[in-house]
C-alpha cells in the first residue's frame, strides 16, 4: 500500500517542489533544461506509483511550465510556437514514460510474486520433508502395531496407540491448516466477512479448537463477556487466536500457565496472550512473524514456524494488528488488536 501512496505524493508534490526550486534560478536556466527536470519528476512518479500518478505528474508539469517558465509568464497563453511544440513533445514523452514505467512496475510485481511463490513452495517442501513426515510416521507405526495379527496387545497399550494416533492426527491437521492458510495469504485469496461478535466467544472457541493442548491447568482466561464486541471475521480471528495461544503454550515452562486477558481503548479491543517463557530478543520480534521462523535460536518441535506468520496475516486481513512486547518479569506478550464497531466508538 505504501508504493501507490508514495507515487501519488510524488505526482502531486514533486512538480510543485521542483517549480519552487527552479523559480530561484529561472533567469539562468533555459526551457529545455526545465523540461528535462520535469521529465525526471514524471519518471520518478511512474517508477513508484505507475501509470495514474505519472500521467498526473506530466499534466501538472505542463501546466506549471506554461504558467511559470514560458513567456508571457503567469498566463495560459504561449507566445512562441517553438514553446508550444516543446510542451506538446514533453506531454507526449511523459505519456510514453508513464506507460513504460507502469509496464515495468507491473512486470516487477509479477516477478516478485513468482519469487515469493517459489520461496513458499521450497519452504513447504522442506516442511513436508520433516515436520509433516514425523506425525505421519507416528500414525503409521501405531496403526501397524494395532493391526499386527501375531501380537495381542493389552488394553492399556492399545489405548496408548490410539491416543498417539489421535494426537498426531490433530498435529497433522494443525500443520496442514497453517500451510493452506499461508498459501492463501501469500496469494491474497482470503475472503473476509465482517460481523459483530463478542471477544469472549472468539477466545473460548479458539481455546476449544486446541483440544488437549489447552487443558485447564495450562491457561488462565480473563476476558469479560461484558466487553464491547469487535467487528471482524470470527473464523479468521479464531484461528489467529488459536495459533498465538498454541505458540505461547509451546514455549511456557512447566507450572507457569499462559494468561489471556483483554482491555479496551476508544477504537479497539486488545487481547493479550501472556507467557513466561524465554522471551524474544527485541531485534527478533518482527522476524518471528515471517513464514517458517521459530521463536528463539532453538527448536522445541513446535510446528514448522508458520503459526505466528499465519496469525498476523489473518489479523491484518480483517483490519487488526498483531504485535509483541516483553512480559513483565520475563516472557512474551502477544497483543491482538481489533476494531470495535463504529456505533460502539460513538
Amino acid at each position: 500500500m505504501r508504493r501507490p501512496i508514495l507515487g501519488w505524493a510524488l505526482a502531486v508534490l514533486g512538480p510543485g517542489a521542483l517549480t519552487l526550486m527552479l523559480l530561484q534560478v529561472r533567469d539562468d536556466i533555459d526551457l529545455s533544461a526545465v523540461l528535462l527536470l520535469f521529465l525526471l519528476a514524471v519518471l520518478a512518479a511512474a517508477s513508484v506509483g505507475g501509470l495514474g500518478p505519472s500521467l498526473i505528474a506530466a499534466v501538472l508539469g505542463v501546466l506549471l511550465i506554461n504558467w511559470f517558465f514560458t513567456p508571457p509568464l503567469h498566463t495560459w497563453q504561449i507566445a512562441n510556437l517553438d514553446n508550444v511544440l516543446a510542451l506538446g513533445v514533453f506531454l507526449l514523452v511523459g505519456g510514453v514514460v508513464s506507460w513504460y514505467g507502469a509496464a515495468v512496475g507491473h512486470r516487477s510485481a509479477e516477478v516478485a510474486r513468482a519469487q515469493a511463490g517459489t520461496e513458499l513452495r521450497n519452504a513447504i517442501l522442506a516442511a513436508v520433508s520433516h515436520d509433516l513426515r514425523t506425525p505421519l510416521a507416528s500414525i503409521k507405526a501405531s496403526v501397524t502395531s494395532l493391526l499386527a495379527e501375531d501380537v495381542r496387545w493389552p488394553p492399556q497399550v492399545a489405548r496408548e496407540f490410539a491416543t498417539t494416533i489421535d494426537q498426531e492426527t490433530d498435529r497433522l491437521t494443525y500443520l496442514v491448516a497453517n500451510l493452506l492458510d499461508m498459501s492463501r495469504l501469500t496469494t491474497g485469496a482470503v475472503p473476509v466477512q465482517r460481523l459483530s461478535v463478542g471477544l469472549d466467544e472468539l477466545v473460548l472457541a479458539a481455546v476449544g479448537s486446541l483440544g488437549d493442548r489447552a487443558k485447564s491447568g495450562y491457561l488462565e482466561i480473563d476476558v469479560d463477556e461484558a466487553l464491547p464486541s469487535v467487528e471482524t471475521d470470527p473464523s479468521l480471528v479464531e484461528r489467529a487466536i488459536a495459533n498465538v495461544v498454541d505458540n505461547a503454550l509451546a514455549w511456557s515452562p512447566p507450572g507457569r500457565p499462559v494468561r489471556i486477558e483483554a482491555t479496551i481503548s476508544d477504537e479497539a479491543v486488545h487481547l493479550r496472550v501472556v507467557d513466561h517463557g524465554p522471551g524474544i530478543p527485541a531485534p527478533d520480534r518482527e522476524r518471528v512473524f515471517l513464514p517458517f521462523q521459530r521463536r528463539g535460536d532453538r527448536s522445541n518441535g513446535a510446528g514448522v514456524g508458520l503459526g505466528l506468520a499465519v496469525a498476523r496475516g489473518l489479523v491484518v486481513a480483517v483490519g487488526g494488528s498483531l504485535d509483541v512486547e516483553e512480559t513483565s518479569g520475563g516472557g512474551t506478550t502477544m497483543i491482538i488488536s481489533m476494531p470495535r464497531p463504529r456505533e460502539a466508538q460513538e
